[in-house]
């Protein structure tokens, strides 16, 4: 029986006092401003605003600096592990680099803070340590360096160097000090402490002003190195190449900062603006630093809160470490986008063999230059994918919303922002030179018929939740869940927006139903992801997943049409949400259109599953493999627990002849003959993140009344547990989270470092113990928070009915275990 909560809330009215919003906390811009946005680099900062300043370090071995060099993060580079332990986006945070190349260990600790009217100071420490067994006089070369963008169009824009040297005996270099001065910073400085050794004296230091082109500005590897090259020409007497630059600070748009550093090194780098009214000292950097990593991880232990059997120590750090990557893999990205809008008619692929027709058209065409934009978002490798992904990002806000919401809806924003005026929004955001270099040729120009899953809508559908209070919230203070006139100004905000994006993918990616001939069919939810190739759908995400062969323009595809549904569920939602019920009834048509065409058109009651389809000689063809596709209605939530085709579907989860591994769901059955074949992409690993999605939807029915409820409960359990040790282990093993994972050892496999939709795993960790009967202890803290929602609305009741359920959860609580454990012995009979 649901207690009434009407009567619990009066509990929070007599007792909890009511407290004002507290609307002090630094806005997005202040606490956003400055970080590690660089993320393509194993330590590059930058603020949020374009043509401004960029700063990065470099190392390597002394003697043979032009192979040992490092500065751009890559996998080539053969590190034992490189990752944020402790990061937090608008605090900062410690990074380690374990470099076995250079034999030295790398601590980077970033810590930043806004007072006052400054545009914001912050501290970086650089520390090094040899590795176990190496000369404790290992030679390191450690390069600083900071640069102005675009300083020839900006006259009032300065960065100048200069030395500070000892008075004593000692003239060697003490710091670098630097003057900055731009219209959207205002005036800063730069002090640059210099290591000091084991002797007692300073590293030898030398400053490098230079005067370069864009380009040489983010390839600073290359500058340094060409300079280096440059010199050693230059000089009367021949040698080997220089291996120190030549002292010359003054005024350019480059400062490089070169330190010979013996064995350990530390040295501090402290960007200080005079209008703050706290100064960023080396005093205030270390207790910063110690402040932020324990706020860190109480921080996170109160948002995500591990659940057995995952509250070990072992996990904790490992989930610390994970997250923290996620939020270090922010980015910020500016400059133009190559567009190409020339032949829309041939790209809406209405005849045969349309992707020859694609294909050629390309060839004769030339890109259209959009922009400039701007962009802030998660990566999801810093090796390897280090820009903007679509449908990555929503898997990425779906963890980072827990944690900040302001920063996911900042991030959402942004992205929301690029949408071209018919609702496009490109799958990739490759946004300047920097992120162009680090793209292959192929990915760079976007074709605004292809679409690409919308994920956001995911996010968008949590944010609701958190709004209403559906969701509990932990993360940082938020402005936009403070007050409810507040996020329902927002949701007003996005809405058309969303209705936007969601009638282009409508239009765009339609399909061919009326081909089918099917009087019970609705001719309006069908739909085919364009930009298919043979052997190839990119759009969809699963690049390489089989599909009918060759392409055709009658085909429609299962997981479209459930990425539909989750956006009309998300846009009914919000039309709830904001009390507008005309379009309710829209997007609830929709839904029943969609539920008829899966049945209809999509389920194969011969092979009992959900199928693409495709028209071939007149006949209504399904075309089935037996893989992630297939699970479609499943994870994105069209099957409810008296869905008449659940059990089959558990069927072919449950399989080791098909799905199941003890590592996770595998996207292919073996038994098809495209498993393992070709790049192998989608044709049989197990990824992080569709695992994620069947387990969400796996606990909603687990949760659920139904005559499969206790089945989806064990197999929520069994999967959950599969899964995070197969990324932990991994870990453990390795030192990184991985792309995906082998379906017959769990390795990790493909890009090392993917610290993108693979960070899931934490959330998979936050889920509830089912097993344990921690499900029974959430009903009852379900009560308990819906009492004190209605306390806060100011409903109350008697106090006698009060007092009586004040004991009556007391009651409860107390006795959850025993109550657990009855219901676990009932199941088990």
């Amino acid at each position: 029986m649901r207690l009434p909560s009407t009567l619990l809330a009066l509990v929070f009215t007599l007792l909890t006092p009511t407290s004002a919003v507290d609307d002090s906390f630094a806005t997005n811009e202040e606490s956003l401003l400055w970080g590690p946005y660089r993320p393509n680099l194993y330590l590059g900062l930058r603020p949020r605003v374009p043509n401004s300043l960029i700063a990065g370090l470099m190392w390597g071995k002394l003697v043979d600096v032009e192979k040992t060099l490092r500065h751009n993060v890559n996998m080539s580079d053969g590190m034992a592990r490189y990752g944020w332990t402790a990061y937090d986006t608008r605090q900062g945070g410690r990074q380690i680099i374990e470099d076995i190349g250079n034999q030295i260990d790398i601590t980077t600790e970033f810590i930043k803070h806004s007072t006052g009217q400054s545009k914001g100071d912050w501290g970086l420490r650089i520390r090094g340590i040899p590795r176990a067994g190496v000369p404790p006089d290992l030679k390191t070369t450690v390069v600083f360096y900071v640069g102005m963008e675009a300083m020839d169009a900006c006259p009032l824009c300065k960065l100048e160097a200069h030395e500070q040297l000892g008075t004593d005996a000692d003239t060697s270099v003490r710091a670098v000090n630097m003057d900055v001065l731009h219209p959207e910073l205002g005036a800063a400085s730069i002090n640059v402490s210099i290591s000091v050794n084991e002797t007692g004296q300073h590293e030898s230091t030398v400053v490098k002003t230079l005067n370069v082109t864009e380009g040489s500005l983010w390839q600073a590897k290359s500058t340094f190195l060409d300079t280096l090259k440059v010199q050693t020409k230059e000089r009367t007497v021949p040698g080997p190449t220089d291996l120190v630059l030549r002292n010359a600070p003054g005024n350019g748009n480059m400062q490089l900062v070169q330190m010979v550093c013996h064995g350990r090194f530390q040295f501090d780098v402290l960007y200080s603006n005079p209008l703050s009214t706290r100064a960023m000292t080396s005093e205030t950097l270390t207790s910063d630093i110690e402040s932020v990593t324990t706020s860190f991880a109480k921080k996170f232990n109160q948002v995500f809160n591990l659940k057995p059997p995952f509250k070990t120590e072992q996990h904790l750090a490992f989930s610390e470490n994970v997250f923290s990557n996620l939020l270090g893999g922010l980015g910020y990205f500016s400059g133009t986008a190559k567009v190409d809008t020339s032949k829309k008619a041939i790209y809406a692929e209405t005849t045969g063999n349309f992707w020859e027709k694609s294909e050629e058209t390309k060839k004769h065409t030339t890109p259209e230059t959009k922009g400039p934009y701007e962009l802030l978002t998660h990566t999801p490798s810093r090796a390897t994918f280090p820009r903007g992904f679509l449908w990555d990002e929503g898997f990425h806000l779906l963890l980072v919303i827990e944690w900040d919401a302001d920063l996911a809806i900042e991030v959402l924003r942004g992205w929301l922002a690029l949408m071209d005026e018919d609702g496009w929004i490109a799958r990739e955001q490759i946004l300047g030179a920097e992120a162009e270099s680090a793209t292959p040729a192929d990915f760079i120009t976007q074709y605004p018929h292809i679409a690409n899953p919308p994920t956001m809508f995911l996010v968008i559908s949590k944010l609701i939740d958190m709004l209403n209070g559906a969701t509990k919230y932990r993360g940082h203070p938020s402005a936009y869940l403070s007050k409810p006139e507040t996020g329902k100004a927002l949701i007003t905000e996005l809405y058309p927006l969303l209705k936007k994006h969601y009638d282009w993918f409508r239009n765009s990616q339609s399909g061919d139903v009326e081909a089918y001939s099917m009087p019970t069919a609705n001719l309006n939810e069908g739909y085919r992801w364009r930009g298919r190739t043979p052997e190839t759908n990119l759009a969809s995400g699963f690049d390489d997943y089989p599909r009918a062969e060759p392409p055709d323009i009658t085909e429609l595809h299962l997981d479209a049409v459930c990425w539909v549904s989750v956006m009309a569920r998300t846009l009914e939602k919000i039309t709830l949400f904001t009390l507008s019920p005309h379009d309710a009834l829209t997007y609830q048509s929709h839904i029943r259109g969609i539920r008829t065409n899966l049945e209809t058109l999509h389920w194969d009651s011969k092979q009992n599953m959900y199928c693409d389809t495709i028209m071939r000689d007149d006949q209504h063809t399904y075309i089935c493999h037996k893989g992630y596709v297939s699970l479609f209605p499943l994870l994105t939530g069209l099957m409810d627990a008296t869905h008449p085709h659940l059990a089959v579907v558990l069927d072919l989860l449950r399989d080791p002849q098909h799905l199941w591994t003890d590592h996770g769901i595998r996207s292919l059955s073996p038994q098809d003959k495209n498993y393992g074949m070709g790049e192998n992409y989608w044709r049989s690993p197990i990824w992080i993140h569709i695992n994620y999605l069947l387990l969400t939807q796996l606990l909603v029915l687990a949760r659920a009344s139904g005559p499969h409820q206790t089945r989806c409960r064990a197999i929520y359990t069994e999967l959950r547990a599969n899964l995070v040790h197969t990324v932990f282990s991994s870990y453990r093993q390795t030192g990184f989270t991985w792309e995906q994972y082998n379906t017959v050892t769990g390795h990790g496999q493909r890009t090392q470092g993917f610290t993108g939709w693979t960070s899931v795993v934490v959330s998979v960790m936050a889920m509830p113990d089912l097993e344990n009967g921690q499900g029974v202890t959430e009903v009852v803290l379900g009560y308990y928070d819906e009492a004190k929602r209605q306390a806060a609305r100011g409903q109350t009741v008697g106090v006698g009915s009060g007092v009586f359920v004040f004991l009556f959860l007391a009651f409860l609580w107390v006795t959850r275990r025993r109550f657990a454990g009855t219901f676990r012995g009932l199941r088990r009979r």
